[in-house]
């Protein structure tokens, strides 16, 4: 049971990684909101597949 929140959690990070990815596209700065999005999809695919 832990282990499947704990992916959900990474799977939650990279979803709203992605949000703000393609929101900030759309936006007046899209290479900023592209360096900002990648931090939390990091941060997500580290947490899934990093040691345990």
């Amino acid at each position: 049971m832990e282990k499947a929140l704990a992916y959900a959690i990474s799977a939650l990070l990279v979803a709203f990684g992605a949000w703000i990815l393609i929101a900030g596209l759309s936006s007046g700065s899209p290479a900023l909101w592209t360096i900002v999005a990648l931090v939390p999809i990091t941060i997500g695919i580290v947490s899934a597949f990093g040691p345990v």
